[in-house]
């Protein structure tokens, strides 16, 4: 959800990443019927859900406590003994509880990083980043997250890129190359692709939070192309299109931007992008997409808020290596990646 600045200081990050082992535990971990489970839950930890937690403990599960600065201190207060390298001994993992883990990405496959930001028009030809007089919990902007905003500096998170991940397996992704590409030539993109991209990753309400795809019903239109845009002796430069009409038309007074919408959404994004390919290593070098277009309705799931009348939403796709952890966490959420190719 973003590093908000009223915790996330630079002295807090440097206190944390110099003195402890960051690990990012699910909600659902602690449930796990294996040893994660078992140390989540004997440790006495508790995570109340969406909204998050921190939690301070040693190797052996021994909680510190909730604040970084104070749970040092009694680090450094426990006898030499228990904090000596070596001093616990740490089993075998052993058995995973597959029914509460996530997937991992298909093996051969391609990983892309996504990032959704909502924006504000500011002027001809100028956007801004959304503040929290923007966020409207009503129709005509009485209530909004100003207050919240001045109250909590940095607490409202909605104006950060939101990120997430979008797999292909290594089937998907060859199908992408023509067998003998021709500069100019176009063709569509495959349809289980297309679907997966409209529906999972073009869902406005993920950029407030975690989500799952959009159904079939959401859908009112939508088509992706590609076209050989260039090609030489190593490479197959391929240039993506598309367009998609999501949710519902706005209602007059939205679209004349006299009010917010708070009972139902819509989102039309038109895509560009390139995709690169070396022809010698038979792997992708490139993978950037964008998608922008005009949303109106709420910014995410739960009591999220909205904007004023038809306002920018924008989306990235970009190729990573997958080599980072966080590289590897399943598209939208835990219980519902499972789903994915499906």
């Amino acid at each position: 959800m973003g590093r908000a600045p009223r915790f996330w200081t630079d002295e807090t990050f440097t206190l944390i990443s110099e003195n402890f082992i960051a690990v990012s535990v699910s909600n659902y971990d602690q449930n796990r019927k294996d040893a994660v489970g078992e140390f989540v839950r004997s440790a006495g930890m508790q995570f109340p859900g969406a909204g998050g937690s921190r939690w301070y403990v040693t190797a052996d599960g021994k909680i510190l406590g909730r604040s970084p600065k104070e749970s040092l201190e009694k680090w450094k207060k426990l006898p030499e003994v228990e904090r000596a390298r070596g001093a616990v001994k740490v089993g075998e993992l052993g058995d995973i509880d597959a029914l509460r883990t996530g997937p991992t990405p298909p093996a051969g496959g391609l990983i892309i990083k996504v990032y959704y930001r909502a924006f504000m028009r500011d002027g001809p030809g100028k956007l801004r980043y959304v503040v929290g007089k923007d966020l409207w919990h009503d129709e005509d902007g009485k209530k909004t997250e100003e207050k919240l905003e001045s109250t909590y500096p940095g607490s409202i998170t909605t104006p950060q890129a939101q990120p997430d991940h979008m797999w292909l397996t290594e089937a998907e992704w060859k199908s992408l190359i023509p067998a003998s590409p021709r500069q100019g030539e176009k063709f569509p993109v495959p349809t289980g692709i297309t679907d997966r991209v409209i529906r999972w990753h073009l869902n406005p309400l993920s950029v407030y939070g975690e989500t799952t795809s959009l159904g079939p019903k959401a859908v009112r239109a939508g088509e992706l192309t590609l076209t050989v845009d260039a090609v030489s002796a190593t490479s197959v430069r391929l240039r993506l299109e598309g367009f998609a009409k999501l949710g519902k038309e706005p209602p007059e007074a939205v679209a004349q931007g006299t009010c917010a919408c708070i009972d139902q959404w819509g989102y039309e994004p038109r895509l560009l992008g390139f995709i690169e390919y070396d022809i010698a290593k038979k792997v992708f070098t490139r993978f950037d997409v964008v998608a922008m277009g005009n949303h109106f309705g709420r910014l995410g799931i739960a009591d999220s808020a909205a904007r004023v009348g038809l306002q920018p939403l924008g989306i990235s796709f970009e190729l990573v290596t997958g080599n980072a952890p966080a590289d590897r966490i399943p598209p939208g959420r835990t219980p519902t990646a499972k789903n994915y190719f499906k």
